[in-house]
């Protein structure tokens, strides 16, 4: 399978589609096997509230979408005028953030259930989500050249900077 390019947005890793795929069906029947039937560490689930676990999972959902819809607007509304680096919003915070509100989204089911199982297959999940990112990024170097290895080194792959965070807000609360 040969990898995709999409106008202004680089190259696509061959298996995107199937790794996504691929990771919302491993995640789904590892979550549904171990709430409803193996049930590992059923104590730790049974010693946390329902009300804070769904609370936990509402909180982490809305974190996740916020993720995917701003990161979504952005390099769409931005790509229609224009082709580049798109590196500010939540771009300044993570490099990936649709691919980062994926694995959110599942930790949310995690928060739920409280299965150990579901955050081991997590760290499964984004083993292959790095594999493709890398694959992605080592493309976006050859097109972008140093404007992408610049951006490499001020923008965090995964894990937003507090610095950023903060910069964000308070930049975003000034407008």
């Amino acid at each position: 399978m040969s990898a995709q390019y999409q106008s202004g947005l680089g190259i696509e890793h061959p298996y995107s589609h199937q790794i996504m795929i691929g990771s919302i069906v491993f995640f789904f029947i590892t979550w549904l096997l171990d709430t409803f039937l193996v049930q590992l560490f059923v104590d730790l689930r049974n010693g946390v509230p329902l009300i804070i676990r769904i609370f936990l999972f509402v909180v982490t959902v809305g974190f996740s979408f916020i993720l995917m819809n701003t990161s979504q607007k952005k390099i769409f509304s931005q790509s229609k005028g224009q082709e580049g680096l798109v590196s500010d919003g939540v771009y300044a915070l993570v490099r990936h953030p649709l691919y980062l509100s994926i694995p959110v989204l599942y930790l949310a089911f995690t928060f739920l259930s409280f299965s150990v199982l579901s955050l081991l297959s997590i760290i499964v999940i984004f083993y292959f989500f790095n594999k493709m990112v890398e694959f992605e990024e080592k493309e976006l170097v050859n097109i972008l050249g140093d404007v992408y290895s610049d951006y490499m080194i001020r923008v965090p792959r995964w894990i937003p900077r507090l610095s950023a965070i903060n910069e964000l807000i308070f930049l975003s609360n000034d407008n």
